[in-house]
Formats: structure tokens, sequence, C-alpha cells
């Protein structure tokens, strides 16, 4: 009976030979003598048909999980099993009984809100995983009701699921436990056990794995994750394999390739380098379609030379962020995956027009509800043409307008409808109503009426495939949830009913088994590839770090490992994923891409991430060029110069084109594309029409030129003695045509969901907050700046939480309270950051300086104009702030920006894309302005962009270019000013062309820009 655990480096032949004892037994047809464990079910699967391979007619194929293991201890007990979505909806359950019962203070307020059940469901859950009982929760916990009262919430669910016979996922590991303790005899007739290509285990895991070792059969651990220097959580689980008695035998004689070698010697102490510079390749792209783009071509590149796909395969790093535009990129390149692509219930029309048909009564017929209810396709009111009508009115009026358009009647038609949705029932009842409605608008027959007006299978099965899940929940429902509540109201069953609905998800497309796997960091363990792509390695986005949940923050730490919690702090998560990353680099044999995206948000840019910095210190050479082979691949990379790059059917169209313009265009080319696509000339002609109607003298939708006299004189009017704001004028500078949509005829994005709460709102509250934190302050800081008298920033923290807490909830009633936590934690700790790296700053200049002004008005008590030849043109607007020097009458403008991609440039400013600093100097007139700087509250720092040369040892600039004299400064203003009289000439003149100096990711009109997608990420 043997207890070993095998220690060896990655992919040490120790997995084969565990392997090969399997097939053995199989082959000699004593397949039910053994278990297979390993740790997820893609392994699972490779493994299971790495056995089909291998053995013919295999029988009794014992591949496990720990969680089918316990599935197989409980399958002939009787209890029901919960799935995540019934647990959250007992969890609202115990929470309404524990606010009527008064037991609930700390979490009153919060209890209300939707994604509380949610977050404590998993609370719940992470307690449940660590094996600690709701007796010995309350019994650790801290008094404080922050603790206490999840304690009483876990208390009352756990008697729930006793009452009624239910078990969730955690609990099933408990139950299965208690069976082990009575009797071991599941395991009887094993001859062994193995368990491979672990290395840490849950609490549960190792709890299970303790009861199995007391069993008469042999057990093998292999850990193939041995190095030199190995990580902290690696060595802890040997410590405790070591304690259970597992003999330890390490795996040696093998030699390394050069992967594995990198992959051993990462996150090390010393100083040891591999040459692998013809080996790694390090993508650096514009945005994520370009990043996948240049991906896909590369696996059609390899796959030339003769690399099968099942050699290759994708990690991604974040598969949320990056799955979506997989499927895009893999579709048009037309290469084959191994993932199914799946798709969220709640987003499908069906199902999701069945929950508004129920909201119209839980609004009140609000008119939002009503007009999701009259745009229905699956459950319709009336035709599609009429549909648009109907919508059109009350968009634009009220639902009174319908009477005018004798349409009134429909409102009946709705208001019957609601009439017969009651506002409280049964769960039964309101299942029963849910299955009514598809009944009486013949759903099936509806669906098979667009197949035949579609001929699109896909749609079809998509939509069957749905109503047959909805089926499934319904019924889940009403078994599960009639026992616990007798009655619920409609707003508690529709809130049920979307959870189902946004957790759970059906195949949309099958996956490929011959097609190239897509893996994540978790499931890329106990696999080798010639060619391997880790995409996504941008700084924020992985390693992913962060403590999610409000509970299991870094300051909860020690409180929850002496409760008896498995949770990890920072560094511990960081040691996890440094180990799973090594794994993955060692999963190579011959080429590695590394390659992120630096897609930037409203004002951010990603960064390459902390492990790809690795990386390249482990890489011999010098520079990073001599490192690995570098690319960076911008917009431009989509257009193809040569024949032999172009791997799409659109390639091919756009090169065919181009090469026509050019007349030097090959027929056979031509005649090649028209036997793939003939209907595709349909489109040219159409671009065609667009040019031709873009250079006609009316205005149109093809163009932004107003040519018509009288449009122009009420341009000019409307113009006439305006005051400007700086972002009235820049909007035009970027893009005249978004000014026009914009600014001229108030076109705005049509709501399809309410935001309480923007980013702008949040801006301006930590806008608010900064100028009360240096008045309350100044003094201190100026002590500190001017004195060296000790101000400690850190006990100003409260101040700012408090404040900016206040801000946010006075601005917004209906934003989550998990959420709103959230931001002002996250948002307070970004302040505190900055003022400290602020107050630094100018603690650290030669000059000293002080905060002298706070948002700044110009233009409105006070006349602020500036010339443009024989023109005045009025200006208003806010200076953030004024910082003056102590011994002089000079100012530094600082600008405050939320994140560093808000900034502009010297260059900006000199091509009239930023006019913010050059007006901010103007409106201070004959005063003395040594610099104008952005503060970046996201990261503290500051950009130095505009400087006098007499100031530049003193401040510093960013940028070299931003130095200038005062000769210099004279022409960038003298540049601004005429700027701002061309944008408002033009603007006269009716210019508003479709020519974009800039695009921003953010533009409420990319939708409906005639421009390509993706082109602002240049």
């Amino acid at each position: 009976m043997d207890r070993i655990l095998y220690v060896g480096p990655y992919n040490n032949l120790m997995s084969k030979e565990l392997f090969n004892k399997a097939v053995s037994y199989l082959k000699a047809n004593k397949g039910y003598k053994f278990y297979y464990i390993l740790p997820n079910g893609k392994l699972l699967v490779k493994y299971r048909q790495e056995i089909l391979n291998r053995v013919e007619n295999a029988f009794d194929v014992n591949l496990f999980t720990f969680d089918n293991i316990v599935d197989r201890l409980l399958k002939d007990k009787f209890y029901i099993n919960v799935d995540r979505e019934t647990k959250e909806a007992i969890i609202r359950s115990v929470l309404k009984d524990l606010r009527d019962e008064g037991k609930l203070s700390y979490y009153y307020d919060i209890s209300f809100k939707k994604g509380f059940a949610k977050a404590v469901s998993g609370i719940i859950g992470e307690i449940k995983r660590s094996l600690v009982t709701y007796e010995d929760y309350l019994n650790k916990c801290p008094a404080s009701p922050f603790y206490t009262e999840i304690g009483f919430i876990y208390e009352e669910y756990e008697k729930k699921l006793q009452e009624h016979n239910l078990i969730d996922r955690e609990e099933s590991f408990m139950k299965a436990l208690e069976i082990l303790e009575e009797d071991l005899s599941f395991f009887d007739g094993l001859d062994f056990i193995i368990i491979d290509y672990f290395f840490d285990f849950r609490p549960q895991e190792l709890k299970l794995l303790e009861k199995i070792t007391e069993t008469n059969c042999s057990i093998y651990i292999n850990m193939p994750f041995n190095r030199g220097e190995n990580f902290k959580s690696f060595t802890n689980t040997l410590g405790i394999l070591s304690k259970m008695g597992f003999a330890i035998e390490e795996v040696k004689g093998e030699r390394h390739d050069k992967f594995e070698e990198l992959a051993s010697i990462l996150f090390t102490k010393d100083n040891k380098v591999v040459d692998l510079s013809e080996n790694i390749n390090i993508i650096k792209a514009a945005n994520k379609y370009l990043e996948i783009k240049k991906v896909a071509e590369e696996v059609k590149r390899h796959f030339a030379k003769g690399v099968s796909l099942k050699d290759m395969a994708i990690v991604l790093t974040n598969d949320e962020l990056y799955k979506d535009i997989l499927f895009q990129v893999f579709g048009e390149e037309r290469i084959p995956i191994s993932l199914d692509k799946e798709i969220s219930l709640i987003e499908i029309p069906l199902l999701k027009e069945l929950i508004q048909v129920l909201e119209v009564k839980k609004y009140n017929m609000d008119r939002k509800s009503i007009i999701n209810r009259i745009k229905s396709s699956y459950y319709p009111l009336v035709n599609k043409k009429e549909r648009e009508y109907i919508e059109y009115i009350l968009r634009i009026g009220s639902i009174g307008e319908l009477k005018k358009h004798k349409m009134d009647h429909i409102i009946g038609t709705i208001e019957d409808e609601a009439n017969t949705i009651p506002a409280r029932a049964t769960v039964v009842e309101y299942v029963n109503l849910a299955l009514e409605i598809i009944q009486k608008y013949k759903v099936e027959e509806g669906i098979l009426n667009i197949y035949k007006r579609t001929k699109d299978y896909n749609l079809a099965n998509r939509d069957f495939s749905a109503l047959n899940k909805l089926k499934e929940i319904l019924n889940s429902i009403s078994g599960i949830l009639s026992a616990i509540e007798e009655e619920v109201t409609l707003e508690d069953f529709i809130d049920i009913l979307s959870s189902y609905l946004q957790n759970e998800s059906i195949v949309e497309i099958q996956g490929n088994i011959d097609g190239l796997d897509i893996l994540t960091p978790i499931t890329a363990r106990g696999r080798k590839y010639q060619v391997l792509f880790v995409i996504g390695m941008s700084q924020g986005h992985y390693p992913n770090i962060m403590h999610k949940s409000f509970f299991f923050k870094e300051d909860n730490y020690k409180d929850l490992k002496y409760i008896g919690l498995d949770v990890k702090n920072y560094y511990e998560i960081l040691d996890k994923e440094a180990l799973m990353f090594t794994n993955i680099i060692a999963s190579c044999s011959q080429v590695l891409y590394l390659s992120y995206s630096e897609d930037s948000t409203e004002d951010e840019k990603s960064i390459e991430s902390i492990f790809l910095d690795e990386v390249f210190n482990r890489l011999k050479g010098d520079k990073k060029e001599a490192k690995a082979k570098l690319e960076a691949i911008e917009i431009d990379y989509l257009f193809k110069e040569r024949a032999e790059d172009i791997s799409t059917e659109r390639e091919l169209l756009e090169y065919i084109l181009r090469k026509h313009t050019e007349g030097n265009l090959d027929k056979e080319l031509l005649n090649t594309y028209g036997s793939i696509d003939r209907n595709v000339f349909e489109e040219i002609n159409m671009k065609i029409k667009c040019e031709l109607y873009r250079d006609r003298e009316d205005f149109n939708e093809y163009k932004g030129f107003i040519a018509d006299d009288n449009v122009k004189e009420d341009l000019y009017n409307i113009h006439k003695d305006k005051v400007y704001s700086i972002s009235y004028l820049e909007t035009y500078g970027q893009c005249p045509y978004r000014f026009l949509l914009s600014k001229v005829l108030d076109v705005e994005e049509m709501e399809r969901e309410y935001e309480e709460f923007t980013a702008l709102d949040l801006g301006v509250a930590k806008h608010e907050l900064l100028k009360e934190y240096y008045l309350e302050y100044y003094e201190q800081i100026k002590d500190y700046i001017l004195y060296d008298k000790d101000f400690n920033i850190d006990e100003t923290y409260n101040f700012i939480l408090q404040g900016l807490e206040e801000k946010i909830s006075a601005g917004s009633t209906r934003i989550d309270y998990l959420e709103r936590k959230l931001i002002v934690l996250n948002g307070a700790n970004q302040l505190l950051e900055f003022i400290a790296n602020d107050i630094n700053r100018m603690k650290g200049y030669k000059s000293k300086v002080l905060p002298y002004g706070f948002e700044v008005p110009f233009g409105k008590d006070r006349v602020f104009e500036i010339k443009c030849e024989d023109k005045s043109i009025l200006f208003t607007g806010i200076i953030d702030r004024i910082d003056k020097y102590v011994d002089e009458d000079k100012y530094i403008l600082i600008d405050y920006k939320s994140r560093p991609g808000g900034t502009s440039t010297i260059e900006d400013i000199k091509k009239g894309l930023s006019l913010q600093l050059p007006l901010y100097i103007m409106s201070l007139g004959d005063k003395e302005v040594a610099a104008g700087i952005y503060g970046i509250i996201s990261n503290g720092k500051f950009v130095e962009t505009i400087v006098l040369d007499a100031e530049a040892e003193n401040i510093g600039p960013a940028d070299k270019k931003g130095f200038m004299d005062e000769e210099e400064l004279k022409a960038l203003l003298d540049h601004t000013r005429s700027y701002v009289l061309s944008f408002i000439e033009a603007i006269h003149q009716g210019d508003f062309s479709i020519n974009p100096k800039k695009c921003v990711p953010y533009c409420a009109y990319k939708d409906i820009c005639r421009y390509r997608k993706g082109l602002e990420a240049k």
C-alpha cells in the first residue's frame, strides 16, 4: 500500500508512467480497479481521448475530478441539489426574514439591493469550502456586526437547506465527508488512485484526500512543478501532504528544453538568463482586435509550414475580455477552434422579451416599459412597421400622442395584458403564467416562421434551445422555490427568473474537436505544444490579483484566517498566479508568442504586464530587441500590400480595389475573387454612390458640407455673440461631423439602459473633494513644504473617504451599495496617492510653490475675450487649480485628468486638437505663467506639458518638446487663436466634413459613423 508523492520538474516523464499504468489496467479489463483524479474538466477530456486512442472498447474509464467523486458518493442519497440561482433566491428569503425579525442593522439598507444576495452567496460558498460551519464561524468571528450578521445569514440559510432536504455544491462535500467518516467501502476493490497535475488543493479536497489515505489502496500523486526555487503555494502543499504520510520521491535525470529552463528561473532571486531570441515573439497591438488578428494570421502561417492545429494552442489570460473578439476574428479567418461559443440566455431576444412582458406590470406601464413591450418580436402586439412608428411617437412625445395618430387602442391592449399579471402570487402560479404567455403567442410557431423567412438554421436552433432551457428553468423554480416560499411578489419572481437567465447559457456554436485548443491559465496544465500563443498580457488584466468581494479584502485577512477560512492575501494570490504562468511557459516547445494590446479607455492606455517584464528580465540580451522578436501592430496592419499576406476574403477584395485604382491589377486575381462572392460588387457600387453624393452641392446623409445659404445664416445667428466653452470648439477641431451631431443637431444616443452614476459624476466628486482637502489642510501643507514640519498624509485618509462617500451617495440614490463601496474605496486610495505625490512635487521644487486658487472661473463675472484679427471671441471656463510661487508672482496652471489618456501633448496643442492649456494661460492676462501641467488622479502623476525655459530646471517637463521661451509661447498662443478663428469660420460656412482629426474610443456616434469601427485605436 503505497503513499508516494512524485515531485519533479515541468513535463517530467512520471505523468506518462502513471498514465501507462492506467492504460495497462484498461487493456487487461481492470479499469474498475483504479481511479484517476485530475484538476479540471479540460484535462479530463484530453485524457479520455488519449485513452480511447490507446485502448479499443475501453470500459470503466474512471477519470474524475474531486467533484465527480463527491457526486458518486451522494448518487443514491435523497438530496435535492440547488444551483447558484436557487441559492441566491433562498438567501433573499433569509434576508427578508432577518429584516422582519430585526436581526439586520449593519447590512439592513444594502440587503434590499439586487446584488447583495449574490455577494453573500459567494461569501457563504467560500466559508463552506473552508469546511467552517455556521456554529464555528459565529464562535470565532469578531463581535462586529460586519462579521456577525453574515453569520446570522449563513445560519438561517443552512437551516432552510436542512428543513427542505436541500444541498448546495459546498454542502455536498460536507455530506460526502460525513459518509466517509462512517464507511470507506466506496473505495473497496481499488488497487490504486492516481492524482496528477495538482499544485494545491482546496480545503474540502484535502479533507477528502485525508479520508482516502485511510483506505487500503495505493495512492500516487504527481506534482510536476518542482524548481530549484519553489513557489510558496507549492511548498505549502508538499508540507501538508508530507504530514498526511506521503513519501516524497524526487523525479530526476531529465533534460529541460529551453522553455522549461525559462519557466524554472522566472521569479527567482538569482540572475540567470536563457537565450530564446529566435523562439519568442512579443506582439504589441493597438487594440484587442488587432492583437487577435495578428495571432490568427500567425496560426495560419505555422499551419502552412506543416504545424497541425492540434500542435498549437492559445492561452487567454482573461477570457472575459477576449473571448468574443476571438470568436469574431477566428470566424472571419475561418480557423476552427475547440471552444464552444456560448450565449447568455438573457441576451436572447426570445427570453429577454418575456421578462419585458412582465415588467410592464412591474413598472406600472411607464413609457420605457411600454416601448419595450411594443418592440417585441416573439410576443407581438402589432406588425413590425407599426412597432417602429409607435416607438418613434413614444420616444419623442408622450403616451397621449398616440391618440392623435389613432393608435391609442394599443395602450388598452397592453393594459388588459398587464391586468392578467398578479402583483403577488405563488411561484407555481407565476411559472404557469409564463408558460401561458409562451403558448398564447405561439412562440414555437413563430420561431419556425422566422426560419422559413430567413433560412437561418443557427438562429432557429438557438431559439429552440433557449426555449427548452427556459422550460427546464421554470420547472426547477416551481419544484424547489415553491416549497420554500408560499407567495412572492412579481418583482421577486422577475429577479429570480432574470438571475437564472443571466447565469445560464446555451451553446450557440459547437467547438471543433480537431480545432485549435483555447485554454486559460488554470486549464493549461498537462499539455505541450509546438507553438503557443499567450494573449492579453496587459497590466491590470493579468495577473488578476484584485479581491472582488467587499468581505474578503486585505484588511480582513487576519480575522478571516483566525475564523478558519482559506483566504489568500495579495502576495499569496500573486505567488499562485506566477506558478501558473511558469507552467504556461513550460507548455511550449518551439515557438512562443506573448501578446498584449494598448487598448485605451476614454483616458487610459494599457501597458505590458509585470509577468511580461519578468520574461524580458530572464532573456539574454542587452536590449529588448535583442532578447526577442518584437512587433508593433498598428491600424495600417489591416491594409495588406502583398497578396501573400492576405488571409480573408475581405482583405482580398480591398487588395483588388487598391490595385485596380493603381492600374496594377492581375485579372486572374479578380476572377478568383469573383468566384468566391459574385454579390460583392453591389456593395462597391453603394460605396461609389456614397462618394458621388458626397461631391454634390446639397447637404445629404453622405457628407458634412452644407451649401444652403439659409442654413448658413442660421448657423451664423446661432453663434452670434456666443460665449464659447473650450470643449465646444475642441470637439469641432477633433471631428467636425461629431460636432454637427452633438452640438448643432443635438443628436443623442438612444437610452437603452439607465446609467445612474457615470464616470463624469465621479470626476466631479473627486475635483470637489480635492478643493475641500487643500483648503482644509492648507496650513499643515504649507508648513510641511516650507518648514519641513511633520504632516502625516495617511492620517487624513478618513477625511477623503468620508467626503467621497457623501458626494457619491448624494449624487446617486439607486447605485448598488457594493458598487458604491468599491468606487469609494478605489477613489479614496487614488486621491490619497495623488495628494501625497502632489505635495511632494511642490516640496521638491527648488523655488517652492503652494496652491493658490481652486476651480478658478473666467469669462463669467468678468469678460474674457481673445482677439483674432478684427474679431473678439468670448470664452468661459474653469481652471481646476492654480499654484503660485511663494516668493514670486509666477503661476503654474493645473488641469486635473481622471486617467493618463486624457492628457494632451504639445503636438496635440500645435495641431489644434487641444485648446485647453493655451486658453487657460490667455485667461490670466498679464500674469506670468511658468508652466501648464496635467495632474492625473488615477496614477498620481503630473505631466508638465508647457514649461518656460527659465523654469525647466525647477519644474522639468515630461517631454522636452514642451520647453519653450517666451517668444515661442507667444507664437503658440497666436497659433491657438488662429485655430479658434478658423474653427468658428468653418462652422459658419457649414463645413462639417466627415474627416476626423481624432477619433475617440468613447464617441457616442461610432456605431453609426461611416468610418470603419476600430480606426480610433491608431
